[in-house]
């Protein structure tokens, strides 16, 4: 990939980054102390391993408790840095063991680079102006570009900004072909950008109001990364059906989360949201239980697929509840109950899903039998873990 100005991209003047933005720095970068960590005492970052597993995520309700917080594996250490936003999903810099970028929850407009091993802000980088984040973002397999999704403030058609990873200069710009674009993945062995362009309208000056309900249509747009060309694309069978979340596995089989617009539809009947897409082939649902369909109460907030098991986990904070499927025989394979659950990532070994919620909990449950490691919960009282979480490992 050659990212350049190609005829009728939208293409944005790079501002570039410091490579360090010290402790003096930081109120000039808005007036909020970024690197202010919290806690109440039990900071540990010093203790971290330097090899060990991290379970990083967006943390707190409140403005004045947001931060990035990780611990590692089986809750030996934790630590956490206030942001001045609500983050959403957080991503492992493609070249940097140690840093995590963490977006800013749509509509926000900042994402922050974040040194775990000293627990320190490295950068920062906006959204371009008259945009927002929309809350994820991917690395090209080189870990040479950066692309996010972003929506413009007027028109709310959805944007693929590319940045080189490195400095986070601004590369390219073009359209993620709908509205409301949210996840994005690479596809593995090849220049494909996946997006779930959810279809919702939001405006930042009706924060998350969804404006379009009547007129929405998701889709899953395939798209060529070196300059946003559409080579594949689909849609939802029911038209009030978002598509919100994404994994792809290592062979190219990609599974999707989608959360309903039940206000808006013209049926009272309970839709599956949680589907497979074998390369190729249309978008297909999961056999899904009546008591999972029932329980996901319309939402699905989260996906992590496991390789080695050939298993997808979905979350649904709304539902309590997360269930598993296998992914080549489409068969539901458990469920596991748990307060307002939304976190879930794979560990590094891929033997075990990682569950988080809002009340601080971890738990682990095997990938291949889907049973809870029960002596490896934990709780940490003072974390409000958000949507996302992010399996890393220091380096």
């Amino acid at each position: 990939m050659s990212p350049s100005p190609k005829p009728g991209n939208e293409v944005v003047a790079a501002r570039r980054s410091s490579p360090r933005l010290r402790r003096r720095q930081l109120l000039a970068l808005g007036g909020t102390a970024l690197l202010a960590s919290v806690g109440g005492g039990v900071l540990l970052s010093r203790e971290l391993n330097s090899t060990g597993e991290r379970w990083v995520s967006a943390s707190g309700a409140e403005t004045d408790h947001y931060a990035l917080g990780w611990v590692t594996a089986n809750g030996g250490s934790h630590d956490t840095t206030a942001i001045p936003f609500r983050g959403h999903a957080a991503l492992q810099h493609p070249t940097r063991n140690n840093s995590v970028l963490i977006i800013s929850r749509r509509p926000g407009t900042v994402t922050l680079e974040i040194d775990l091993a000293r627990g320190e802000l490295v950068s920062r980088f906006a959204s371009i102006p008259g945009h927002h984040f929309s809350g994820h973002a991917c690395a090209s397999a080189d870990g040479r570009y950066l692309f996010s999704t972003e929506g413009d403030n007027v028109s709310g058609q959805g944007k693929i900004v590319v940045r080189d990873a490195n400095d986070y200069a601004q590369l390219e710009v073009f359209s993620s072909n709908g509205i409301g674009p949210h996840d994005l993945r690479m596809m593995p062995d090849s220049d494909l950008l996946v997006v779930a362009n959810g279809g919702i309208l939001t405006r930042p000056e009706s924060g998350r109001k969804a404006l379009n309900l009547g007129t929405m249509q998701s889709n899953l747009s395939y798209l060529d990364m070196s300059n946003g060309s559409v080579r594949a694309q689909y849609r939802p069978a029911d038209t009030k059906s978002s598509i919100r979340h994404l994994d792809v596995t290592s062979d190219g089989v990609l599974v999707y989360a989608m959360q309903f617009q039940r206000d808006a539809a013209v049926h009272n009947r309970i839709v599956a949201l949680a589907g497979v897409q074998h390369p190729g082939q249309a978008l297909q649902p999961f056999k899904q239980p009546e008591v999972v369909l029932d329980r996901f109460r319309d939402y699905v907030g989260s996906v992590a697929v496991c390789n080695r098991s050939r298993v997808a986990g979905f979350t649904s904070p709304r539902g309590n509840l997360a269930a598993f499927w296998h992914i080549d025989s489409g068969d539901c394979v458990g469920y596991h109950s748990m307060r307002d659950v939304c976190g879930i990532a794979v560990s590094q070994e891929q033997g075990a899903f990682v569950l988080s919620n809002s009340f601080g909990e971890i738990r682990l449950l095997d990938t291949a039998t889907i049973t809870e490691r029960r002596d490896q919960r934990f709780r940490l009282t003072e974390r409000r873990w958000d949507n996302h979480l992010l399996v890393t490992r220091a380096g």
